[in-house]
């Protein structure tokens, strides 16, 4: 009986602390130490404590959980952002599903939706090409009289010098449309890619096999080059115009820090070549850019389809990405 006897007396105590005041709330908490207390006040140091406030009969009627420490209010809050970041992710993605079941029914729709987009891209490609020959027919016209001049000792005239950078900078700025126009084409290829697998799975339709190339987003042109610095910029340039002049069938008409053109193809073998260096809209970088034209047809198009063409574009990536670098 004796070893029961201090739990009796503190149980003793607890009720003659109740029995004081009928309206009397006792608290219960725990201080630093560990220690227990019953009090019908609260220390102001316990207020962000861990504590419990009791009825005159002795139950707990009401609960405090101890503050929260700074880092865990931290925690909680990044972990709120990402449920709510997940669910949003979700409902997006739920949207986005709908639309695309709605939009396509089956994965030749998709293709041909595709195809559809990419060759009106490359008709104004080829409308942009037709102004680029005729800008260069008129930048070597401007550049006979410049040079008809200088054989004669007689001075350049201005209009005649600022016309001549006018249709440098014309064909600069087509190239540049291209350039966009190809990087369009990269982007909607890989952006069907993406949608192609993810109508396969809504549809339960087996993954495309390898022989579905036609499916994929595509290769990135071997006659483009990104550099992300100026001074990277300048070294690859060296180099592409290198392999400009190494390559071309005919002279270089024009060269700059920007352009370099080589002479209209005179035979049917011949590739005329144009060498852009295009300033990204944002940052310091570029992207090289290789054309190639022949000899145009009857029906005036002068897109290259001969060997030689294709394997000069073909290698010009290799040739100005030394070791180590990355397009």
């Amino acid at each position: 009986m004796s070893k029961h006897r201090p739990l009796r007396v503190h149980c003793l105590i607890v009720l003659a602390l109740f029995a004081t005041t009928s309206e009397a709330r006792l608290y219960r908490w725990v201080d630093e130490a560990g220690t227990v207390h019953y009090t019908d006040t609260l220390p102001p140091a316990q207020a962000d404590r861990g504590h419990a406030k009791m009825s005159e009969k002795g139950m707990v009627v009401e609960t405090t959980e101890p503050a929260k420490a700074p880092e865990e209010l931290q925690k909680e809050e990044e972990d709120k952002r990402a449920r709510l970041a997940a669910e949003r992710a979700k409902k997006e993605q739920e949207a986005a599903d709908q639309m695309l079941l709605r939009t396509f029914g089956s994965v030749d729709d998709m293709i041909m939706t595709r195809d559809g987009r990419l060759a009106s891209i490359d008709a104004m490609i080829r409308l942009t090409r037709g102004n680029i020959r005729r800008q260069q027919d008129l930048l070597r016209k401007l550049r006979a009289d410049a040079a008809d001049l200088e054989r004669a000792g007689k001075p350049i005239p201005a209009h005649l010098s600022n016309s001549i950078a006018s249709s440098e900078k014309s064909i600069h700025e087509a190239y540049a449309t291209i350039v966009e126009r190809e990087q369009q084409k990269q982007e909607i290829r890989a952006s069907v890619a993406s949608d192609l697998r993810r109508f396969r799975r809504l549809k339960n339709i087996a993954e495309a096999t390898p022989i579905d190339q036609d499916e994929g987003p595509g290769a990135a042109p071997k006659n483009l080059v990104h550099c992300a610095s100026a001074e990277t910029c300048d070294r690859l340039w060296t180099r592409a115009s290198a392999y400009v002049r190494q390559q071309a069938t005919t002279a270089v008409q024009a060269s700059g820090p920007k352009i370099m053109i080589t002479a209209p193809p005179a035979g049917d073998e011949d590739v005329n070549l144009t060498l852009s260096r295009i300033p990204d809209k944002n940052g310091p970088g570029a992207t090289l850019f290789l054309d190639a034209q022949c000899k145009p047809a009857l029906s005036g198009d002068s897109t290259c389809t001969i060997p030689a063409a294709q394997r000069i574009l073909d290698g010009f990536s290799e040739a100005v990405l030394g070791p180590g670098e990355a397009n």
